[in-house]
């Protein structure tokens, strides 16, 4: 019994001390990584630069580039640092008021700045890829701008975002979002291939033509952009559908790329004030502030004015209606996705309601809505709808929008247009 004893203590003090040797490893491995670069603030010239600090040759060309940066179009810069195998890649954000004015990425092997082609070695395929998601998602860009613009890298998990800047006299930004499948034959880094993913098709067509022989509807989204958002639009995507997402200031804010990104792939882009409160709570001035602040914010990311408001809860009265200077627009039929939080509810609610020329009500702020989606659209394709925008609806219906009336669905002929 003494012996067996003995052996039971040997076996927990060896794997005591194996577990604490991992465990030592692991901190050592750790604190290596944490001091790869210090994270370091100053402020100078009314600037805020947020920039990584390696203590080696690097500093030099970050400093350098830093003080290169415009001080009358941005007040705050910060980064994100990429290792990719030999390589290192920081991509400067450069803010004004905090939106997104402009990006760089400076790509480093060992202490020196290389370009692009050391981690894409075929930047001529790369362009034809470009060019093939240009098209795919109607970005109205010409093919010198394309090829001119700066261009700055941002290397995700399993795809790359490529931010063009300085092609227009607009200061516009434009997002590519390249899945490393598309280029994996070019990559000279460590990358993970998507299984799921399909390749993009050289083709022009972004969404499906309207049919006016099918029930129309327009799906429209609030209070994003959220984390699901672009996974929405993905689905969206899928089924050759499109939709008008309603968003709020303080999402923009926090996701510019997503409103980005939105755009870019065909989506409408709708007005939900900056900060979602109660407009019927304010007087005209204040309604117009929240309405036209959120309206600069996406100016900034898109260089275009959304066309199309929808007020916070759905709320309304005579007074405040003649100082929303845009159509604005309700709903007919409510996902009440924010209440149940139920991928059944949610589907019941929509397929036993909808009818042609509806407006449908969703939120972008939960999984279940986009677990929803995935089962309500086959449905609807199934018994002949086709889900379109907003402003895609009702010029469908050959039914103008005009500025301060409000509108809840397409059907004219049975006056559910409230003005």
């Amino acid at each position: 019994m003494a012996r067996k004893n003995k052996k039971i203590v040997f076996f927990i003090l060896l794997i005591i001390v194996i577990f604490s040797t991992i465990i030592i490893n692991l901190f050592i491995h750790f604190s290596k990584m944490q001091t790869l670069y210090d994270d370091k603030t100053i402020k100078k010239a009314n600037i805020i630069y947020n920039y990584p600090y390696f203590d080696d040759d690097k500093d030099i060309y970050i400093r350098n580039y830093l003080s290169t940066v415009d001080t009358n179009k941005t007040d705050n810069i910060k980064y994100i640092v990429n290792y990719l195998g030999d390589y290192i890649v920081v991509l400067f954000k450069l803010y004004k008021n905090d939106i997104i004015v402009d990006y760089k990425s400076i790509i480093f092997e060992a202490q020196l700045v290389t370009n692009i082609d050391s981690l894409i070695t075929n930047q001529d395929e790369f362009m034809k890829v470009l060019k093939i998601y240009r098209n795919n998602n109607n970005i109205k860009i010409s093919d010198e701008s394309l090829e001119n613009g700066t261009k700055s890298y941002l290397f995700k998990d399993k795809e790359l975002d490529l931010f063009l800047s300085n092609y227009d006299d607009k200061n516009s930004i434009t997002l590519f979002r390249i899945n490393y499948k598309e280029i994996d034959k070019y990559l000279n880094f460590p990358y993970r291939i998507d299984p799921k993913y399909k390749k993009m098709n050289d083709n022009n067509q972004k969404i499906t033509p309207i049919d006016k022989n099918k029930k129309l509807v327009a799906f429209t989204f609030d209070d994003g952009p959220s984390v699901y958002t672009l996974e929405i639009a993905e689905v969206l995507k899928e089924f050759k559908a499109n939709a008008t997402f309603f968003m709020v200031g303080y999402n923009i804010k926090i996701r510019n790329s997503v409103v980005l990104d939105l755009y870019n792939k065909g989506f409408e882009l709708g007005n939900h004030t900056i900060d979602h409160s109660r407009l019927t709570r304010f007087d005209c001035g204040k309604v117009e502030a929240k309405i036209e602040e959120n309206n600069d914010l996406v100016i900034n990311i898109i260089n275009e004015k959304m066309k199309l408001f929808r007020p916070t809860y759905g709320a309304l009265n005579s007074e405040i209606k003649p100082c929303i200077k845009y159509p604005i627009i309700l709903w007919s039929v409510d996902s009440r996705d924010w209440e149940s939080q139920n991928v059944e509810n949610i589907t019941y609610e929509v397929i036993s309601n909808i009818k042609d020329g509806d407006i449908v009500l969703f939120h972008d702020l939960q999984k279940t809505t986009l677990d929803s989606i995935k089962i309500i659209l086959p449905l609807l394709y199934d018994d002949n709808f086709q889900v379109v925008s907003v402003s895609e609806l009702f010029k469908a219906k050959e039914i103008p929008l005009e500025n301060s009336k409000v509108y809840r669905n397409a059907r004219i002929n049975n006056n559910v247009i409230n003005n």
